[in-house]
């Protein structure tokens, strides 16, 4: 027990990093000493400042990453199989579970309509962010970094969806006072499609036990999702 709290508090840690003190500190800078209207500028200095929280995960979690390559170039073919299987059910509740709440409230979630936003807006950013870095990093963060703290798959599995859909939802809310937020209470039923997705990369992630098997299905998954936005015009 005492291990698994150890490991939870470090996955906490590892979380408010990610989601709060280092693109704070990022953005402190990047405001401080960068006043600039030049989109591909902007582009690049957002996609250095998530080059940089990337690298700063990466070398807490280097020596897990790194061995699971090795063992990921070996067994990709079964690992995948696997991560595959679970990630055809999480899709298929996502795809139903937001179908169900655009009907009943005519929106998308917010979080969807932002990253389509910051698409047209920032095209190199977003593809680094959502594509190439975005799935990588959130797998370290809501998967590899809370993973030694359950011992068991379901509750690891419910913790690691929660939490993955509350942060896709908390845009959503920023900035909102109290009477804002009850008034648009709905925005959180979109947890459901996006935990469905965490739950999915959580399970194949404990029963493949290797981090990669997640990391490549998010990146397809966000690759191919992205491809879709632009094709059909956003």
């Amino acid at each position: 027990m005492k291990k698994q709290i150890k490991y939870f508090l470090i996955g906490t840690i590892v979380f408010l990093l990610y989601f709060k003190i280092l693109p704070f500190i990022l953005k402190f800078i990047i405001t401080s000493f960068m006043n600039t209207k030049n989109k591909l500028l902007v582009n690049i200095i957002n996609s250095v400042a998530e080059i940089i929280i990337f690298l700063f995960l990466f070398l807490i979690f280097k020596k897990t990453i790194i061995d699971n390559f090795k063992k990921f170039k070996k067994d990709y073919k079964k690992d995948l199989d696997i991560g595959f299987k679970y990630y055809f059910v999480g899709l298929l509740v996502m795809i139903t579970s937001n179908l169900i709440l655009t009907g009943i409230f005519g929106t998308i979630a917010a979080n969807e309509a932002a990253n389509r936003t910051f698409l047209k807006a920032y095209p190199l950013y977003s593809i680094v962010a959502m594509v190439i870095l975005g799935p990588t990093i959130e797998e370290i963060v809501f998967r590899l970094g809370f993973r030694k703290a359950f011992n068991k798959w379901v509750p690891y599995a419910l913790f690691s969806a929660i939490l993955f859909g509350a942060v896709h939802v908390y845009s959503a809310y920023e900035g909102m006072n109290l009477v804002e937020i009850v008034k648009n209470w709905h925005h959180i039923l979109y947890i459901i499609p996006y935990g469905s997705l965490g739950f999915a990369f959580a399970k194949a992630y404990y029963d493949t036990d290797n981090i990669w098997t997640s990391m490549t299905i998010h990146t397809l998954h966000n690759a191919f999702t992205i491809l879709l936005i632009i094709c059909v015009g956003g």
